[in-house]
């Protein structure tokens, strides 16, 4: 998935959240700002984007965890789609560095 693909996804799940101002849902809109913004200007490439965008499924993932984040059927479905783009990013990083360093 392209960095572009990961903004849209990022911003359409951000857009999802608007209806809601509950404190968990700031806190996931503002990680994903801050995202959005520094995969614009190019600053993490290769695991350090996978990271960034990672701190966002952590924060989700552990919100959701604790009950105190609720998914309608339409976020769902950005969601799944961009949870399991990351963790399939991450799986991939995660080989990579893993033949790097036995390799």
């Amino acid at each position: 998935m392209s960095i572009q693909e990961y903004i849209s996804l990022l911003e359409a799940f951000k857009l999802s959240l608007a209806d809601n101002k509950s404190p968990e849902k700031i806190q996931v809109i503002e990680q994903i700002n801050k995202t959005i913004t520094n995969l614009k200007t190019g600053k993490y490439h290769a695991v350090a984007l996978t990271s960034e965008l990672f701190n966002v499924v952590s924060l989700v993932e552990n919100s959701m965890a604790l009950n105190e984040f609720k998914l309608n059927d339409f976020q769902s479905k950005i969601w799944n789609q961009l949870r399991n783009s990351v963790y399939a990013r991450y799986t991939q990083d995660k080989n990579a560095l893993d033949f790097i360093h036995w390799g």
